[in-house]
């Protein structure tokens, strides 16, 4: 059970809006995703590293290029629902969001390799592929909120605690300790002014509404070769592209008190935004085994990923009053912004694969990964962090973070030109304290495929379902006024893909 609150505490700070370990849980946010795929292996749960033949080779095992007898073309539209059901001091609320975006498109050139007169046709190197795609490996997009009647404490309580140590002349300009101090949020202790308390009473009503959208991309250039029909080479490269913006309000609402005689009512804005760009580059190696006509062993290395990301994140806070004559008194304030630039090197990922193909009609597939999140670092980029951030961001991630464990398995099973299609993915915690498997992502799916001629269609559903955690601030501990909320959200993302595809 220790561990289990160890997990739940570190979950939420990484979910937290404040700038505290923010760079430790960006850089795991950034760091996970899944192998691109078409529709066709998307049903069958993404297990697809010892299969190939597929375009899904492109951005997952590139030796399955080696497989392709004819030239290819496919694009891979979808559409994604994310709900989420929040559950925070006692309430429960829920959200969505629909959007529709392209999941994949790409192209494989198939050139055979030109043999002398009266060598064997089936052995050697017979046929080089190499192709050109474009993967979604990873979506940020979410709305969700949650809301209810805190007892305990406030937001205010945590403006007191980042402002404890100074004297006010001393605060930053235009930090958020000035402005909780300027808008009258908390006050000075008489007898010692570096000491700071809120200056509102409890209970208080609060809500915060969190929007977010984005993703991860790549663009994949790879090739594959065919040995003897038998071994299947290849290497990809990858250069990858992040887009994240979140756009968070809180909002916080009760009674402060004037003096004995007099109340009256406050409320405040405390809004958040962060706009995150990032690019790099990373590699895989990949070789696909044959040593029956029904089996195929799978293997792919991906290298890190090197990243540089841009992030632009701001803050405000807006505050009135409103007191018993009707009269309202409002505090704005300037937005605070925050430009910094770094590095991130991402995990490196280890993948599995074994495929059964049982006569002509059926197959199995089932693929396991391994990626050590504790191995993530983060290096300065033009001194835009001080060295101590860096270091303490890098120590957070190898204490919070482990190596996890992917498991992916599916079969299709074809009846004439109609294919069936079904599967099982989950994809293992990151944290290290989650002995309970808490924050495990499971992923079902299923789908249906046509063939016609040189033209094929895929269809596929997958579910997508994850918990996380989630605080509006952060309290020391054994502070007298409580710990922090929590949110307990539930994400599910239920998405739709169709593949179009044509041979030539």
């Amino acid at each position: 059970m220790k561990k289990f609150i160890s997990t739940l505490i570190l979950a939420t700070v990484a979910g937290t809006g404040t700038l505290y370990a923010q760079y430790a849980s960006d850089a795991l946010r950034f760091s996970q995703g899944n192998y691109g795929s078409s529709s066709r292996f998307k049903g069958l749960g993404g297990a697809q590293i010892g299969l190939g033949g597929d375009m899904s080779s492109l951005g997952a095992n590139p030796a399955g290029l080696g497989m392709f007898t004819r030239s290819e073309f496919s694009i891979t539209p979808e559409f994604n629902n994310a709900s989420a059901d929040a559950v925070y001091l006692g309430q429960r609320t829920k959200d969505s969001k629909n959007h529709l975006n392209l999941n994949q498109a790409g192209a494989v050139f198939y050139t055979p390799i030109r043999k002398r007169q009266g060598a064997d046709l089936n052995k050697g190197a017979l046929s080089i592929v190499w192709g050109v795609g474009f993967n979604r490996t990873n979506d940020f997009n979410a709305n969700f909120r949650y809301d209810g009647q805190n007892a305990q404490n406030s937001m205010t309580d945590y403006f007191a605690q980042i402002a404890t140590g100074v004297t006010q002349d001393k605060f930053g300009d235009n930090s958020l300790e000035a402005k909780a101090y300027d808008s009258g949020l908390i006050v000075a202790d008489a007898n010692d002014p570096t000491r700071y308390y809120a200056a509102t009473e409890v209970p208080n009503v609060q809500q915060n509404y969190d929007f977010r959208t984005g993703s991860t991309s790549e663009f994949n250039v790879a090739a594959g070769l065919n040995i003897s029909n038998q071994l299947y080479l290849g290497a990809s490269l990858g250069f990858v592209n992040i887009r994240y913006d979140r756009n968070s309000e809180f909002l916080e609402s009760g009674v402060q008190t004037l003096n004995d005689l007099t109340t009256e009512d406050y409320s405040f804005s405390y809004r958040i935004n962060q706009l995150t760009d990032g690019s790099g580059v990373n590699g895989r190696l990949g070789l696909i085994f044959k040593p029956t006509s029904t089996l195929r062993i799978g293997a792919t290395f991906q290298t890190p990923t090197w990243l540089h990301i841009q992030d632009n994140w701001s803050e405000s806070l807006y505050t009135e009053y409103t007191a018993s004559n009707g009269g309202v008194t409002s505090f704005p304030t300037q937005a605070d912004n925050y430009l910094t630039e770094y590095n991130l090197r991402t995990p490196y990922k280890g993948s599995l694969g074994a495929s059964l193909i049982l006569g002509n009609n059926a197959l199995i597939s089932a693929d396991i990964d391994y990626i050590d999140y504790a191995s993530m670092k983060l290096s300065n980029s033009d001194n835009y962090l001080s060295n101590s951030t860096i270091a303490d961001n890098n120590a957070e991630i190898k204490d919070q973070y482990t190596g996890a464990i992917n498991y992916r398995v599916g079969g299709e099973y074809k009846l004439g030109p109609v294919a069936l299609r079904a599967g099982f993915g989950l994809n293992g915690s990151p944290y290290a304290d989650d002995d309970d498997n808490v924050f495990d992502t499971k992923i079902y799916s299923g789908g249906l495929g046509y063939r016609y001629n040189n033209y094929y269609f895929d269809v596929a559903y997958q579910r997508v379902e994850t918990t996380n955690t989630f605080s509006p601030y952060q309290l020391a501990l054994n502070n007298p006024v409580g710990p922090a909320p929590v949110a307990n959200v539930n994400f599910a993302k239920n998405n739709v893909f169709l593949t179009f595809g044509v041979r030539f």
